[in-house]
């Protein structure tokens, strides 16, 4: 029975936690290095380099594990670096015309941008109905206390009305 190199390794691998349960460092000089190969098990190989003389022959598990490594590092590293990257560089690029019309007008036109509405509002927590929604039952419930208070005008005038009607049909009935 004969296995791959990589195979043989997982199984054979020590574990890469210490006594006390933390990772120890690798000895490997770059990542992906006991996955290379000598070739003498056979194993799929793809050659890199332009001419024979520099040609240079790696194991295809190794370029794929160096991949998803390059990925998660972009995932991961590299976005979280760029992004914090461009807040600094925004907040910087704020902070300046921010001085500039304090500077430039003597204090007249300066303004704070923390109090600005240029500054991002994070909701803390989540709306289970949209903004139209809300804006929408507002309006509904500001029609319905407008007709309500326009029938309750109604109603108590036309009780007044025949109120008044009753009582001069009483004075009526009494002239008589």
């Amino acid at each position: 029975m004969s296995m791959h190199k990589i195979e043989v390794d997982n199984i054979l691998k020590p574990c890469i936690r210490g006594e006390k349960g933390f990772i120890t460092p690798s000895r490997e000089t770059f990542f992906g290095e006991t996955l290379l190969d000598d070739g003498s098990n056979g194993s799929p190989k793809a050659t890199i380099g332009n001419n024979t003389k520099d040609a240079t022959s790696i194991s295809v598990g190794a370029m794929k594990s160096q991949h998803l490594v390059q990925e998660l590092y972009e995932s991961r590293v590299a976005s979280a670096q760029r992004f914090v990257a461009m807040c600094i560089m925004f907040h910087s690029l704020g902070s300046s015309v921010q001085n500039f019309f304090s500077v430039i007008s003597f204090g007249l036109l300066g303004y704070r941008t923390d109090r600005s509405h240029s500054i991002m509002r994070i909701a803390s927590t989540a709306s289970p109905i949209s903004a139209a929604e809300i804006r929408e039952r507002a309006k509904i419930i500001f029609y319905t206390k407008k007709v309500r208070s326009s029938l309750d005008l109604i109603s108590s005038q036309w009780l007044d009305y025949k109120k008044r009607t009753k009582s001069r049909r009483i004075t009526s009935i009494h002239e008589d």
